[in-house]
């Protein structure tokens, strides 16, 4: 007779918490990559998004969106996050000790969070962790520490779970009675782990990056520049996008080149020096043409210049 009461324990506690993928955010760090030409000298000219891998971190990265199966790249030693959506449907509180991303690799590290769900609630929540070596990584679920019990919650079986609740074959949809988002189905991400890559980040010195400036003034602006990565960069190209490309009088190219390579933790301060030109017209604004850039690369946007760098470690 207490032989059956651990088995039946563990049955009910299983059902406490329900969690599913929501999203694969990429990382504020991670930007564009372009395909990088071997013996071109300006490979970054005309360059195009894809691997392998020179990051431009002033360009907008976008989400890995449900329900695709496009590939999602992680970099070895980058910290990566994944949006899950936990339920607790119950009528109580429920304490989870510990969660943490479920992969079939073993080289990844997860960081395991804490999280307080109360009754008939569901909530976003953000679980990384680190690829310590390259290949191909799947999301199998979470491992979730409730109640002194661990136990793994597949995503797959949650959503074989809602599509039966969808079909009328399941009683529950256990998120739409915790006030949780609307039933979707939401497949895991072709995850591929590469080697550690350069990564560059930016400051302004001295300031919030916004300033004021009266009609045709010139002001110096310093841009100091980490190597965030733990592999030297030995290239790096600044060009400016958009319109209004007058507005850069000059880019500190020879300070940028002068410094490399730029090691693992080393800095630059690179000057760029700006001019206020005329205040655009509303119609200006409202009807912007296209040109293109530095690059050759067409830009639709905008009544702003935008610096790009772009950059790459040894072959």
């Amino acid at each position: 007779m207490n032989g059956s009461f651990p088995f039946i324990y563990l049955r009910i506690l299983e059902k406490y918490v329900f969690c599913r993928l929501h999203s694969v955010p990429s990382s504020p760090m991670q930007t564009e990559i372009v395909r990088r030409s071997p013996g071109k000298r300006e490979w970054w000219v005309g360059a195009t998004p894809s691997g392998p891998f020179i990051y431009t971190p002033f360009a907008k990265g976008s989400d890995a969106t449900s329900g695709s199966k496009e590939e999602v790249v992680w970099v070895v030693g980058e910290p990566v996050q994944v949006l899950v959506e936990i339920a607790n449907p119950c009528a109580f509180e429920v304490f989870v000790q510990s969660i943490y991303l479920s992969v079939d690799a073993e080289d990844f590290e997860a960081y395991p969070a804490v999280v307080s769900l109360p009754s008939n609630s569901s909530q976003l929540l953000s679980l990384s962790g680190v690829s310590l070596k390259e290949g191909s990584i799947s999301l199998r679920g979470c491992i979730v520490h409730c109640f002194d019990v661990i136990t793994e919650h597949k995503f797959e079986d949650i959503n074989e779970l809602l599509s039966d609740a969808a079909k009328g074959l399941s009683l529950t949809d256990p998120f739409r009675s915790a006030g949780g988002s609307k039933l979707r189905h939401t497949s895991s991400p072709a995850i591929v782990v590469m080697p550690s890559l350069p990564l560059l980040t930016a400051q302004i010195v001295g300031g919030q990056g916004a300033a004021v400036l009266y009609e045709g003034e010139l002001r110096e602006v310093q841009i100091c520049f980490v190597n965030a990565s733990n592999v030297p960069i030995v290239e790096a190209h600044m060009s400016v996008n958009g319109k209004q490309q007058d507005h850069i009088v000059s880019l500190g190219q020879n300070v940028l080149q002068e410094a490399l390579p730029l090691l693992p933790g080393a800095t630059v301060v690179v000057p760029v020096i700006l001019k206020a030109g005329q205040l655009s017209t509303s119609s200006e604004v409202n009807n912007p043409q296209e040109t293109t850039n530095s690059t050759g690369r067409l830009v639709t946007d905008a009544t702003s210049a935008m610096l790009v760098i772009h950059y790459a470690g040894e072959l």
